[in-house]
């Protein structure tokens, strides 16, 4: 099994909302993004949390804008301000916005109501 295929496993389907979109994650202690990860201490590592943000936001965009080929182009404004771990409920909130030819996810991961990391993924038309 890839990592993406561990990842899906590990949330529930996206839902839209008035703000956005939502989806949450429980990554168990044998999902392999926590190996060497501390070892004794594990923590979700950044890059996971910002792939979840993408995955999520494409697939919401590839509803939105079905004709549109679109690539992650940037990833911004990145703060991760607690530790995540093990089996512990992360809830992935975000909302979209066009700006010119690009569309822009803003991201907020929590766990228990308190913030786990936020940052902004900028989509743009895949390069041919």
């Amino acid at each position: 099994m890839d990592l993406k295929e561990h990842i899906s496993n590990s949330c529930n389907d996206l839902e839209k909302t008035e703000s956005g979109y939502s989806r949450s994650y429980i990554f168990k202690n044998s999902f392999p993004g926590f190996d060497g990860h501390f070892p004794g201490n594990p923590i979700l590592p950044g890059v996971i949390q910002t792939l979840i943000g993408q995955e999520s936001s494409m697939e919401a965009l590839t509803c939105e804008y079905p004709s549109e080929k679109l690539a992650l182009q940037s990833v911004t404004r990145c703060k991760f301000l607690r530790p995540v771990k093990p089996m512990e409920k992360l809830d992935l909130k975000f909302s979209l916005k066009t700006k010119g030819l690009n569309h822009i996810s803003i991201c907020s991961l929590t766990v228990a109501g308190e913030i786990a990391a936020t940052y902004q993924l900028i989509f743009g038309p895949e390069a041919i």
